[in-house]
C-alpha cells in the first residue's frame, strides 16, 4: 500500500485531492503532498528495463509520494515522431518497447500515470504552423495512450506567451487522447517588470492553456537570480499567483504542480546555490500559506531523476514529507543524460 508523504504533512488540512490512478480522476482525502510527479531520463520507453529494475523503480516513487512520472519520450522529428538525439542522429522510439514497460510499470502499480515527456525546441524540432507535423504527432500520442501511456506531456522551449498555434496543438492532441492526460510543462508567470514572453507566460494565457490541457507543471526555476530570499519569495508569490488564477478540474479548469529544480548546471539562468530543493520547497510552502481547499494544486515535480541524488532527496522528504530518511532507493539512478 502506498506509503503517503500525508503522514507528516504540515498542512494537512490543504486536502484538495491527488490525481487518480488510470481515470485521471481525484481521489476523496488525498493530499497535496500526495499527488506529485518526477521527469525521468529515457530510459524506460526506449532501452527495455527488466522487471527487477521496474520493481525497483515503483517501490522508490511509492515512498516518495510520486503519483505520476514523466519518462522521456523525447522530441518530434519532422514527420511528428517522437526520439531521442544520438551524435549519430535522431533515434525514434519504438512502439513495442515503450507498450512493454508501460504494460509492466501498470501491473505494479495501478495508482501511479506514466505519461511520456515529448515535444522539443521550437523552430527545431517543433513547427506548429505544420499542421502535417501537429497532426502526425497527434497520432503519435493516440497510439501512446492504446499502448498503455496516461497520457502524454508536452515541452515546447522556448514558447512565447500567447502563441495561438500552441494552442492548436494543444486542441488536436486533447483530441487524439480523449479522456486520458494531456499535461504541459510550462513556463512561469512574469516577474514584476520583465518583459521577456519567450521564457515566462502571462496569467491570461497560463489560464487558456490550462482550459485545454488537463495538467501543467510549472517550471518554476531557471530566473537568474543570485539571491536565496529572492528566489524563495519569487516561488511563493508565483505559487499564490497560480492558485487564483487557474481553474481546477471541477470548473474545467486543470490540475497543477510545480516544479522543483535538482540540477546543478551553473549558467547565468540558473544559479545552483539558489535554486536549490530546499529553497523551492521553501518558496512553495510559503505560497501555500493561507490557500484553502478547491484550487488544482497537486503537488511538486522534481527536476529530474537524473540529477537528484540522495542529499537532495533527503531534503525533499525533509522539507515535503517530513521524513528524516526513505527506506527505499531512489526511483531512478542518478545518471548525466536523459
Amino acid at each position: 500500500m502506498l506509503r503517503k508523504c500525508l503522514a507528516f504533512c504540515l498542512i494537512a488540512t490543504v486536502a484538495v485531492g491527488s490525481a487518480g490512478a488510470r481515470a485521471g480522476q481525484p481521489e476523496q482525502g488525498a493530499s497535496v503532498r500526495d499527488g506529485n510527479a518526477l521527469w525521468m531520463r529515457r530510459h524506460w520507453l526506449h532501452e527495455a528495463p527488466s522487471g527487477a529494475e521496474i520493481a525497483a523503480l515503483v517501490a522508490g516513487l511509492r515512498e516518495r509520494g510520486i503519483r505520476r512520472i514523466y519518462p522521456f519520450l523525447g522530441p518530434m522529428d519532422a514527420e511528428g515522431w517522437p526520439g531521442w538525439r544520438s551524435k549519430a542522429g535522431p533515434v525514434r522510439y519504438v512502439p513495442e518497447r515503450a507498450g512493454a514497460f508501460l504494460a509492466e510499470f501498470h501491473r505494479l502499480a495501478p495508482e501511479i500515470r506514466a505519461i511520456p515527456w515529448s515535444g522539443g525546441n521550437l523552430g527545431r524540432d517543433v513547427h506548429l504552423e505544420d499542421a502535417a507535423q501537429r497532426k502526425a504527432f497527434a497520432e503519435h500520442a493516440r497510439r501512446l495512450v492504446a499502448l498503455g501511456a496516461d497520457g502524454i506531456q508536452l515541452n515546447v522551449e522556448p514558447l512565447p506567451s500567447g502563441t495561438p498555434a500552441y494552442l492548436d496543438l494543444l486542441r488536436e492532441v486533447k483530441a487524439a487522447i480523449g479522456d486520458r492526460t494531456l499535461s504541459v510543462a510550462a513556463y512561469p508567470p512574469p516577474p514584476d517588470g520583465d518583459a521577456d514572453r519567450e521564457t515566462h507566460w502571462d496569467l491570461p494565457f497560463m489560464r487558456d492553456v490550462c482550459h485545454v490541457a488537463g495538467e501543467i507543471a510549472v517550471m518554476a526555476y531557471d530566473t537568474g537570480l543570485k539571491s536565496a530570499p529572492a528566489y524563495e519569495a519569487l516561488v511563493s508569490a508565483w505559487t499564490r499567483q497560480l492558485a487564483a488564477t487557474l481553474p481546477p478540474p471541477q470548473a474545467k479548469g486543470c490540475e497543477w504542480l510545480m516544479g522543483v529544480p535538482t540540477y546543478d548546471d551553473d549558467k547565468d539562468h540558473h544559479r545552483p546555490v539558489v535554486e536549490t530543493v530546499e529553497h523551492s520547497l521553501k518558496g512553495i510552502l510559503a505560497g501555500l500559506q493561507g490557500i484553502g481547499p478547491g484550487t488544482g494544486f497537486r503537488g511538486v515535480a522534481v527536476y529530474a531523476s537524473f540529477t537528484t541524488d540522495e542529499a537532495k532527496w533527503a531534503a525533499y522528504g525533509r522539507l515535503w514529507c517530513g521524513t528524516e530518511a526513505f527506506t527505499t532507493p531512489p526511483p531512478d539512478p542518478r545518471n548525466t543524460t536523459e
